[in-house]
């Protein structure tokens, strides 16, 4: 087996402060009575799958530590897995209720053993970003797992927008935000990436393509956050951190280009590059507003290295090469690197892999 993806050796320090990552809070359920009938008499699986789902309700389940909380998840869920998917294998009036995880004064109620299963493994992801989103970054391995629990996560958002396909459901669940959810982790999985790619001393170009991804895949997220029908359904604290995060790695992806840029000698463009980089960081840091403390003071020393280098080439291309700077609308885009992906349904669902995913 390889790892999910390839990461460089060595690993000196970073010379800014790693920013927090978004994780996921769990969806809420409401108590479900599993009455037994002919198909569970006398089975021990049905106990099992009954007391399996009173753990999921219980007054302390949003307050236990997310691998624990996972643990029960996949329990749960591999217990229902081995009944028959039909509600009047329990009983005829089963209902199943769920919370929405970012709206919980919401909620939908259905018999359905394919809703139940869905909303079980969206915790499984929420769970999975928990995980990660707590991880010390900055120790030996750190990177490295949460990058791993981030892909889990993704692949989790992804199953359930699959598995809800023709079910109704609350706006955590639905295709939109599955599909939105599902980014934001890849984001997040390759935005470790990029912090080890730095740390591995990789050269400046492909971090920069590293960097370049990460922002794609932040800006993708906050698209799908600004429209119908996630538009005002999450806090304003997500859009600006999203924001923030998109504008931050699209500058990092051109200071990383200006330095090989510099080397060059082609200082025209490193100007140029650098110019719209600040820019970015510019307009994020006037419009978003409730992302982190931290977010902006990682946001605004990135901003202040790139001034300084910008000033730099600038006062070298005014005594020394004398180059066009060319306008930023004429610059092409930077290329990019994915280093991530989602995890498939059975590596979300494998109880073993709890520290980081494989892949074969």
């Amino acid at each position: 087996k390889s790892s999910l993806f390839v990461y460089p050796s060595s690993s000196p320090s970073m010379s800014r402060p790693l920013p927090p990552m978004l994780s996921v809070p769990e969806k809420k359920t409401a108590a479900a009575e599993l009455f037994r009938d002919r198909h569970f008499f006398n089975s021990p699986v049905f106990t099992d799958l009954r007391d399996a789902r009173a753990s999921l309700s219980a007054p302390n389940s949003q307050t236990q530590p997310p691998s624990s909380s996972r643990a029960l998840l996949l329990r749960y869920h591999r217990l229902l897995s081995s009944a028959r998917d039909d509600p009047c294998a329990f009983d005829d009036n089963l209902a199943f209720t769920w919370h929405d995880a970012f709206r919980p004064n919401l909620k939908h109620t259905s018999a359905s053993l394919r809703f139940e299963k869905a909303a079980v493994v969206f915790n499984v992801g929420a769970a999975s970003s928990r995980i990660a989103a707590a991880v010390d970054r900055a120790a030996e391995g750190g990177v490295k797992e949460a990058c791993g629990e981030f892909q889990r996560a993704a692949g989790a958002f992804r199953a359930v927008g699959q598995m809800m396909e023709g079910e109704e459901g609350t706006v955590d669940m639905s295709p939109e935000a599955s599909a939105m959810l599902e980014q934001l982790m890849l984001a997040q999985a390759q935005e470790c990436c990029f912090e080890r790619a730095l740390a591995a001393g990789t050269s400046p170009a492909a971090c920069s393509k590293v960097a370049r991804q990460a922002a794609l895949y932040y800006e993708e997220a906050y698209a799908a956050l600004v429209i119908p029908p996630l538009q005002n359904h999450f806090e304003r604290s997500w859009l600006s951190h999203i924001q923030l995060k998109a504008a931050q790695f699209n500058a990092e992806a051109c200071y990383r280009y200006a330095i090989e840029l510099h080397e060059k000698m082609e200082i025209g463009e490193e100007i140029a590059r650098l110019q719209f980089g600040v820019n970015a960081v510019v307009d994020a840091k006037r419009t978003a507003r409730g992302a982190p403390a931290s977010l902006y003071d990682s946001v605004s020393r990135l901003e202040q290295d790139m001034n300084q280098n910008l000033e730099k080439a600038v006062n070298e291309n005014n005594r020394i090469y004398l180059m066009r700077v060319p306008a930023a609308k004429l610059l092409s885009p930077l290329p990019s690197a994915s280093l991530v992906r989602s995890a498939s349904k059975s590596e979300v669902l494998d109880a073993k892999a709890e520290t980081g995913l494989q892949s074969s």
